[in-house]
């Protein structure tokens, strides 16, 4: 049975076609550009070359590089583009090279499929091989995107066991490396942009591979020229995606919140004006009720005051009629004889007060004998022809109570003074 071109299918399928890897390698060319002006045309080993992407960016960039890979069908594609390539065991081939004969050295996508022993030889010879300020890339699945960790990575049959970035980055530092730097890749562009982080980016939009650029140790000078490049922060890593979307639920709860309290207290308003509403309801039912019976208390004045309106009608027609009976009249000298036979004085006193010029001139004339006058006075008063003189204590004048009178009701006072101080007089 030939499985010789199973994994070259499997790549194509399942991680990306080589146009699309050769363009993601592209993003370490600002670490390689300074070194292929510090050794053009020095040598470079690429250990697991597969499809030859990296030998071509290499040869552009006027290296010399060769490539390694133990799968036959992986190095097919190298075969027919005329790539430097070979089959055997990358690292193997490394330990044969002799000391600082390489200007880079790249394990893209090996150290997953090799034990621990290995990579930590891997590292080690590297450090050996390479030129001062040389560089080591190793890219790798990250661990950190959840998806990747969990699911993609076992995709693969050949993977041992994801290598979390931590690690990876120790041992070039261990083994003796001036700097090391640790990139990661390959997540969505827009993801750094974005506030609405959600759940599902944090499972799957962490950076799904990393790579470590470890360079070796050379003059400051020397060091110097990548130092743009090792100062660059790239990717998006599990801590930093999950702080942003822990960030954005707290803005939603925080949100929901708001609009619930902005809710009960429309809510509470709402109950109140509710309150307020069936409160002014039965207001307006009282007010009805004591409208409805001041109707009917109406109601009932106006037939009574219709009823004595008829009264009064019928009792002014029969005094009217009496007044002008021919009986009224025949006996009129015989009621004012009657009147002066029961009290000649009284009905004498009362025919002289109806004229004042008369009454005016008796009280002159016997204004000379008080006791006639107090006496024809007081028998008047007592058969209600004159009001009796109020007490003195009753007479005497309020100063403040006048000043506050009204013009018109002073006049009346003064008139009123008159004629009292007239007819005591």
């Amino acid at each position: 049975m030939n499985f010789s071109g199973f994994y070259r299918a499997f790549e194509e399928r399942c991680y990306a076609p080589r146009s699309v890897i050769k363009s993601l390698r592209e993003q370490y060319l600002a670490y390689i550009v300074p070194l292929a002006v510090l050794y053009p045309g020095a040598a470079s080993l690429d250990i697991g070359c597969g499809r030859g992407e990296w030998l071509e960016l290499m040869q552009a960039q006027g290296f010399n590089p060769l490539g390694v890979d133990l799968d036959a069908g992986m190095l097919q594609a190298c075969v027919d583009l005329g790539l430097p390539a070979q089959q055997g065991d990358g690292i193997a081939h490394l330990q044969t090279l002799g000391d600082e004969t390489q200007a880079v050295v790249t394990a893209f996508h090996v150290v997953e499929h090799i034990p621990f022993e290995q990579l930590q030889i891997l590292v080690w010879e590297a450090q050996r091989v390479l030129k001062p300020g040389g560089l080591l890339i190793m890219e790798t699945p990250n661990p950190e995107n959840i998806a990747v960790a969990t699911r993609n990575f076992y995709l693969d049959p050949t993977h041992l066991r994801p290598i979390p970035p931590m690690l990876l980055s120790f041992l070039p530092e261990f083994h003796g490396f001036s700097r090391v730097s640790t990139l990661r890749l390959q997540e969505p562009s827009d993801i750094h942009a974005r506030s609405d982080i959600s759940l599902t980016d944090v499972l799957h939009h962490v950076s799904p591979d990393y790579a470590v650029v470890a360079q070796k140790g050379a003059s400051p000078a020397v060091l110097a020229t990548f130092d743009g490049a090792f100062s660059e922060s790239r990717g998006v890593d599990l801590h930093n995606l999950a702080n942003r979307f822990d960030q954005r639920q707290n803005e939603l709860m925080a949100a929901h919140h708001e609009t619930r309290l902005n809710g009960l207290a429309t809510h509470a308003a709402l109950e109140a004006a509710r309150s307020e509403v069936q409160m002014f309801q039965g207001n307006v039912q009282v007010l009805q009720s004591d409208l409805q019976a001041l109707r009917g208390e109406l109601s009932t004045f106006r037939r009574e005051l219709k009823s004595l309106h008829a009264e009064l009608a019928t009792t002014q027609a029969a005094r009217d009629a009496l007044l002008h009976s021919a009986s009224w009249k025949i006996t009129a000298p015989l009621r004012g004889i009657g009147a002066f036979a029961a009290s000649p004085m009284s009905f004498t006193i009362g025919k002289v007060l109806k004229y004042p010029l008369l009454s005016d001139w008796i009280n002159r004339l016997i204004s000379h004998l008080p006791w006639l006058h107090a006496h024809l006075r007081n028998k008047a008063i007592s058969k209600g022809l004159l009001c009796a003189p109020l007490p003195a204590s009753e007479v005497a004048t309020d100063q403040h109570t006048i000043a506050d009178l009204s013009p018109r009701a002073k006049l009346v006072h003064n008139a009123l003074e008159q004629e009292i101080a007239r007819r005591r007089g």
